[in-house]
C-alpha cells in the first residue's frame, strides 16, 4: 500500500457482498484499505461490472481524480498483476494522483 500512499492515492474495494462477508473477507485476506458495500449492485450496474440478466460479475477498475472526474475505468483487469499495473499508472499519470 505504501506505493500508493506515496502517489497520494486512496484504495476502495466495493462487491455487491454484504458488510459481514466484506469484513470476514478483509480479516482473512489482512486488507488495509476499505471495501464499500454495494448490495444493490448500483455501481456494478453504473459502470458495466454486471449485466441486469446475469449473475456473474466483471473486475473492473475506476480511477476518480481530486476533483472527481473519471480518469480511466480499466475493464481488462488481471488480478496477478493489479496492483504493479495501478502503481505503474501512478507513475505515468501523476496529474492523476497528486
Amino acid at each position: 500500500m505504501s506505493s500508493f500512499e506515496k502517489h497520494d492515492v486512496q484504495v476502495f474495494g466495493i462487491t455487491h457482498n454484504d458488510i459481514d462477508s466484506h469484513q470476514k473477507f478483509t480479516e482473512q485476506n489482512n486488507l488495509n484499505f476499505p471495501l464499500l458495500v454495494d448490495t444493490n449492485k448500483n455501481l456494478a450496474y453504473l459502470f458495466g461490472a454486471a449485466e441486469e440478466d446475469k449473475d456473474r460479475y466483471k473486475r473492473i477498475t475506476v480511477i476518480v481524480d481530486k476533483t472527481g472526474k473519471i480518469a480511466k475505468i480499466d475493464k481488462e483487469v488481471n488480478p496477478a498483476t493489479h496492483g504493479l499495473d495501478l502503481v505503474n499508472y501512478f507513475k505515468n499519470n501523476p496529474s492523476t494522483s497528486n
